[in-house]
Formats: structure tokens, C-alpha cells, sequence
């Protein structure tokens, strides 16, 4: 028998270990997209506010006004994601959770600790609850996995950057069949080149969370011959927490 507290479903499907970390709320707040272009054909993005004060987070978004985006990186101590050209202005709602050693205890209700006496639930931590998880299969190939909870309020967290890039075909002009010409310098080839990140939108009245493409470098590439090789394909897998937030208040400091 395992030592320690366990908790499984209706079906046998392990729900709490009392010796796993499991992720808090610390705050909740509202971003607004900013007209900085980042990758090469993304004009706008938002930057949630978590500097290194919580290194070790994980950010769920909601809200967008129907705009999806999509997490692109660091940029200046905060987490950068892109929108699929989401105007300036447009309120992303964002939910900070840390594990839950890190959070204070508040010697208030029931704590359960692992054996090294660290915090792993307690009940006075609004804990991340996540109803199901939406894969990478679909996006590479241009679907859009989605899941809908009707009542619920969503949000979807994206741990870690991910999207695709794919070279196309050697481009000529239409009129002699001859090399593409860039400038005075003399004969170029181009090829087509599909960069895309990979995020989500929230939609349906908050109720559905669907997995997105947004475009981050879907440009022409200039090569000195027809023959020049070109750079592999690449595709990072996403994976997508449907978060359900559903009555958390925004705008709240709660650790």
C-alpha cells in the first residue's frame, strides 16, 4: 500500500497524490495588447506581468475578445505571447499559479505535506483545476482541437513555446520561368517559407477553449541558387491545459 493520501475517480484515474506538488493561485489581472511586432509576421502581442518574482509559474489566459494567442517567449523579465493580429488595447484576463510549496502557509483549514514536510494541497489554496488537455495532433495538420464546458468559465495554459516551421518550393517569376530577381545585383531565388506558433482562443462565452496556428514567420527566403539547400522542417508539439476558472475573481493579489 502506498503511504501517504490518494485520491482516485470514479474510474480508478489517480486525482491527488499527497506527495506531488500541485499548483495554486497567487493572482489574477488583465494584460492589454501592445502594437510590438515580434517573429517576422506577427504585428501585435501582450505581455503578462510575471517577472522572476514567479519564475517557476504557470500563466493561464482567458478573455481576448476572441483573439488567439499564442506564448512566444521572455521579454524583459515577463512572458511574451503573440495574437493573431489582435488590435491594440484588446484585455487578455491572466492566472498565475505556483506549486504549492512555494505559496505561504496559512496555518488555516487542512494542509497535507509530502515527507519533506513541504505544502502539497492545502484548502485554503484555490487549486488549478484542469477538466481535460488538448494535444498537438490537428494542429500540424491544420485542424484545430477544441473542447467546450457549457456553464464554465475557461482559460488555457501553455507551458512552453511551440509551433512549426516548413520550407516551400522554389519561386519563379510567371513571365520568362527564369530566376526571381531581388534586386540590381543580379539573379535570386526565393523560396515560400510557413512559420507558425502554436496557442489557442477562448470563445463561446468563455465555455470553449480551441487550439490555434498563429503566424510568426510566413515570408519569402532569398538563395543565392535554385540548388542552395534549404533548412529542415520543424515542429515543436503543443500542449494545451483547459483551465476552468470559473467565479476567480480578476484584478486579486491571493498569496
Amino acid at each position: 500500500m502506498t503511504d501517504g493520501i490518494q485520491i482516485n475517480d470514479a474510474n480508478g484515474k489517480l486525482q491527488f497524490n499527497g506527495e506531488m506538488q500541485t499548483y495554486a493561485l497567487r493572482l489574477t489581472g488583465t494584460a492589454y495588447v501592445e502594437s510590438r511586432a515580434i517573429g517576422n509576421t506577427c504585428p501585435t502581442s501582450v505581455l503578462i506581468p510575471t517577472t522572476d518574482t514567479y519564475s517557476n509559474a504557470l500563466i493561464a489566459l482567458g478573455n481576448g475578445n476572441g483573439y488567439a494567442a499564442a506564448y512566444a517567449g521572455r521579454y524583459n523579465n515577463q512572458r511574451i505571447y503573440a495574437t493573431n493580429s489582435a488590435p491594440a488595447g484588446t484585455p487578455f484576463d491572466y492566472y498565475i499559479f505556483e506549486r504549492s510549496n512555494l505559496i505561504p502557509a496559512t496555518n488555516f483549514g487542512l494542509e497535507v505535506r509530502n515527507a519533506n514536510n513541504e505544502i502539497t494541497f492545502s484548502s485554503n489554496q484555490r487549486v488549478m483545476s484542469i477538466p481535460t488537455i488538448l494535444g498537438n495532433p490537428g494542429l500540424t495538420d491544420g485542424g484545430s482541437p477544441s473542447a467546450t464546458y457549457g456553464g464554465r468559465t475557461l482559460a488555457y495554459c501553455q507551458a512552453n513555446f511551440a509551433g512549426h516551421t516548413r520550407k516551400g518550393g522554389v519561386l519563379y517569376s510567371n513571365s520568362n520561368g527564369g530566376p526571381l530577381i531581388a534586386d540590381g545585383t543580379g539573379p535570386w531565388w526565393r523560396y515560400s517559407q510557413d512559420g507558425k506558433v502554436y496557442g489557442a482562443v477562448v470563445s463561446n462565452n468563455r465555455q470553449t477553449v480551441t487550439t490555434k496556428q498563429i503566424s510568426w514567420s510566413d515570408v519569402q527566403v532569398r538563395a543565392q541558387t535554385a540548388n542552395q539547400p534549404l533548412p529542415d522542417d520543424v515542429t515543436r508539439d503543443v500542449v494545451m491545459f483547459v483551465v476552468d476558472v470559473t467565479g476567480i475573481p480578476i484584478g486579486q493579489q491571493f498569496f
